[in-house]
């Protein structure tokens, strides 16, 4: 089991690459964020001292980069995640997030959010929408992605995109499970998100 220390040092690494990819990613919002996101690499969160159980062995061995894959395996099972219920097609948690920075994230800030999203294979999250700026970038994992009424888009590791704000938006996965890291701008609230049945 990894120590604090140790922890701590993969918490730099995985921020640091967080930022270069969304720096990479040619939009504002990863640009603005990367820039507000980076001095939290010299902050440390507060480590779980049992790990989670939530099942993220697959989705973080599936990434292809080394540095990533590493700083992921010692930090995401030590992290206290958002378990989401399920929508219609599963008996157990399918999918679950974590607000690393924002208003209610494990470092504050009221200028962005910043966390990580898993979801299972074969699971369907409906259209919802929220005032938010938003940017997903995908670790690993293939999904299908569905902005306004436009076709279901398949989305594989290593994409960035955008979802403005207001603009309905799904998503679907198949044989994979799903992980990416995301941020949002602009309104951080959640009183206007919603999501259809």
């Amino acid at each position: 089991m990894p120590n604090n220390s140790s922890r701590n040092l993969h918490w730099q690494q995985f921020i640091h690459l967080a930022c270069a990819r969304f720096a990479a990613s040619n939009t504002a919002i990863g640009i603005e964020v990367a820039s507000l996101l980076l001095p939290f690499s010299k902050t440390h969160p507060t480590w779980n001292d049992i790990p989670n159980t939530l099942p993220l062995a697959a989705s973080i061995n599936a990434i292809n980069d080394d540095e990533f894959r590493k700083a992921m395996a010692q930090i995401g099972a030590y992290l206290t995640w958002v378990e989401r219920g399920v929508f219609s097609n599963s008996e157990d948690v399918n999918r679950a997030y974590i607000e690393l920075v924002g208003p209610e994230g494990v470092k504050f800030s009221d200028q962005f959010r910043f966390g990580i999203y898993w979801q299972q294979a074969h699971t369907f999250y409906p259209k919802h929408r929220h005032d938010a700026l938003e940017l997903y970038h995908i670790i690993s994992g293939t999904a299908l992605w569905q902005r306004g009424d436009q076709d279901f888009k398949p989305q594989t590791p290593g994409a960035s995109f955008e979802h403005l704000d207001r603009i309905d938006h799904a998503l679907k996965t198949k044989d994979e499970d799903l992980l990416a890291i995301w941020a949002w701008r602009g309104d951080l609230s959640f009183d206007n998100y919603t999501m259809d049945a």
